[in-house]
């Protein structure tokens, strides 16, 4: 999944972004544990900006954002802090960043020494003893897979490289090569076994985290930050997953939260809408800068693992959960579910969503949304409409 603005987007996936922008202060871990990397970062702070207009702007002072990056997983991961909070915060962060990186070095399928590519690699043949991070993932990504109908595939990686979308060699396969790439998939294939390993039923089985793993890394860092007693921050791994925690300090909506954009699906350029976070997750998918045109029809790179096709109406899909794991591969799972069936998940489950779809007229977006109050949504688009579920 991917997305408000000096700070560096990822072009594949639609946008949550944090509120205010600000430039990203540069760092390096050995400045971080000798101390001069915070002297740095409280150098480029810069003032916040309120989400909205003050009459009295004297009335509300100044507070400042300590925001620390490093490059992980193929992106950027953010962390907001306010400024001068907590004395160890710093200290903290790039611990909790530490972790992003040993997760990384478990989970990815591009380096051959890794956890999930030693099982890639010999699960069809036998059964492979996992590291125990990639096995709670496995856990985990099965029974969303299981929950979902399917929706949400860890295994589905088969049909995209069939579409031309891992190399963006983009082709229409015939009905034949999708049946087939259909048979390679699917998380009924694997199995994992109470001691710990894990085997593939199907040969051409193979696995790919890219859609939970984001998520499950902010998980971990959360966890750090509530170890160390830290209670206001906002997280972003590759700036399409987002946990927030607390508020910000001495800001006219502090109460609200922290405030994100959710970039506008048809203009990039544009913000949708504005959502204010306070102790919840936030994954987006989408397919607004990964699709090609074929014949005069266009296709996009969100496939249904079910059908082996490309999803069409959808524009976004953004799930709304108490874990960013959860939120992460729920938003992929509810782009391909559609609305209603995302509305009858969300009844069962403790979770909530917007999904935007085209409107009646040009760059014109019908939002559906449960579990976000009034107050926590703000539509900048006045040709949006808004379709509540609540």
């Amino acid at each position: 999944m991917t997305p408000p603005h000096t700070i560096v987007t990822n072009p594949a996936t639609p946008d949550l972004l944090p509120f205010p922008t600000m430039n990203k202060p540069t760092s390096h871990r050995r400045e971080f544990l000798k101390g001069r990397a915070a002297q740095k970062a409280l150098q480029s702070q810069i003032p916040a900006t309120p989400a909205t207009d003050s009459p009295n702007p004297s009335a509300t002072p100044n507070t400042y954002l300590l925001h620390i990056t490093r490059k992980a997983m193929a992106c950027d991961f953010q962390v907001f802090l306010n400024a001068g909070e907590h004395d160890h915060a710093t200290e903290a962060t790039v611990e909790a960043l530490d972790l992003v990186e040993e997760i990384e070095d478990i989970l990815s399928v591009y380096r051959s020494h890794t956890s999930a590519s030693q099982l890639n690699q010999l699960g069809a043949r036998q059964p492979v003893m996992v590291h125990p991070t990639l096995y709670r993932l496995l856990q985990q990504s099965k029974e969303l897979w299981e929950t979902t109908n399917g929706a949400f595939d860890i295994t589905s990686s088969t049909l995209s490289k069939l579409w031309g979308f891992h190399q963006k060699d983009h082709r229409v396969p015939s009905q034949n090569e999708i049946e087939s790439a259909l048979q390679q998939t699917g998380s009924q294939h694997l199995t994992l076994h109470d001691d710990g390993s894990v085997t593939f039923d199907c040969p051409q089985l193979q696995i790919n985290l890219g859609s939970i793993g984001k998520g499950y890394a902010l998980d971990r860092c959360h966890q750090h930050f509530v170890a160390h007693n830290i209670s206001n921050y906002l997280f972003h791994g590759g700036l399409s997953s987002v946990l927030a925690r607390g508020h910000r300090l001495n800001h006219s909506q502090a109460n609200l939260g922290w405030q994100i954009g959710l970039r506008h699906p048809l203009v990039p350029e544009q913000y949708l809408a504005h959502l204010w976070l306070d102790s919840v997750a936030a994954g987006t998918s989408g397919d607004a800068n990964q699709f090609f045109y074929h014949q005069g029809k266009r296709f996009g790179h969100v496939l249904d693992p079910r059908t082996g096709y490309p999803v069409e109406k959808v524009l976004s899909a953004t799930a709304l959960c108490n874990t960013a794991a959860e939120a992460d591969a729920l938003a992929t799972a509810f782009y391909v579910m559609g609305p209603s069936a995302t509305a009858e998940y969300c009844q069962d489950h403790e979770c909530g969503f917007l999904i935007v779809e085209q409107g009646k007229l040009n760059r014109s977006t019908i939002i559906h949304s449960k579990g976000l109050k009034a107050h926590q949504i703000e539509l900048i688009d006045p040709s949006a409409e808004l379709v509540s579920y609540d």
